[in-house]
């Protein structure tokens, strides 16, 4: 798999899409599970994608995390309920959110030592962030008017499959 759209799909829409069938994620843990893996990718990117990045770059990723907290805002709880809840979820005896944490972190390391391997730098476009942030905006607006959980879960992952289809979501650079 060369096509970083087809990684990006499956890392970012195939995990949350089976959580929500069959471990019944509820759309705010989801939300936090994302909220996490853009956080990381944030964070990275300052570290070691900023002489890559215009200043619009470094910000955009921040942008889109704040929307996605907004977004578990929306869904009605308690932020800090809704982040207890996603850390002390169970299913099979296993508390999912300290399972999912270190695969985000997984994740990040093995891009990081990818990244070592081939010697070229990948990070999100901006025009990525911008239709992912405009998109769960749009998302938040539906929120605001119909009280449909499931509803949004799906145009939420809808989202993330359709900007992971129609843009170049990973820059390389060598």
């Amino acid at each position: 798999m060369t096509d970083s759209r087809i990684q990006r799909l499956l890392a970012e829409v195939l995990l949350p899409l089976i959580g929500v069938i069959a471990w019944n994620w509820s759309f705010d843990f989801m939300c936090w599970f994302y909220a996490i893996d853009v956080f990381i990718n944030a964070l990275v990117g300052i570290i070691r994608h900023r002489r890559f990045h215009t200043s619009t770059g470094l910000w955009l990723p921040w942008l889109e995390f704040a929307v996605v907290i907004l977004l578990v805002g929306l869904s009605g709880k308690n932020y800090w309920d809704s982040w207890i809840d996603f850390l002390a979820y169970k299913d099979m005896g296993i508390a999912q959110g300290y399972v999912l944490i270190p695969l985000v972190l997984l994740n990040e390391w093995m891009r990081w030592k990818l990244e070592q391997r081939t010697h070229r730098v990948m990070f999100s476009s901006n025009e990525t962030h911008l239709m992912k942030i405009i998109g769960f905006t749009l998302l938040g607006v539906f929120m605001i008017f119909v009280q449909a959980p499931l509803g949004a879960s799906l145009i939420f992952l809808g989202v993330l499959t359709l900007v992971n289809l129609i843009s170049k979501s990973i820059i390389i650079v060598k």
